[in-house]
């Protein structure tokens, strides 16, 4: 299932807590959010509801799962940051993200193997 890509800051850290918890009471969810990030119950109910609307989410009986995995969400947040920031470029990308430091040599060999698994598909 493909989420919604307008996801907030709020929808991710609250799909960080379901990630590491389902399935989790809605209860213990606002528990959770209150420790990790200061929330009241209100909000976590509205984020909640939010992403439910959204289809990452799924509130039955109280017990909170994902409709979706960090690996998805992931790939359409960064689609979406591509299309953009850098008109679908993938090595305008690149050069953007490098310019701001540097890269270790295991770092550039993990990215050159990635290259490589992909470019043979």
């Amino acid at each position: 299932m493909k989420p919604n890509t307008n996801l907030t800051l709020a929808d991710h850290r609250l799909l960080d807590l379901v990630w590491q918890a389902e399935p989790v009471s809605s209860p213990q969810l606002c528990k959770l959010a209150e420790e990790a990030l200061g929330w009241k119950r209100t909000t976590t109910y509205t984020v909640i509801k939010r992403l439910c609307g959204k289809g990452c989410l799924k509130n039955e009986n109280a017990i909170v799962t994902s409709l979706v995995d960090r690996a998805t969400v992931q790939q359409a947040d960064g689609q979406e940051v591509l299309q953009r920031s850098f008109n679908g470029s993938l090595p305008n990308f690149l050069a953007a993200f490098l310019r701001a430091g540097s890269v270790s040599d295991q770092e550039a060999a993990q990215l050159e193997e990635l290259l490589e698994e992909y470019k043979n598909r």
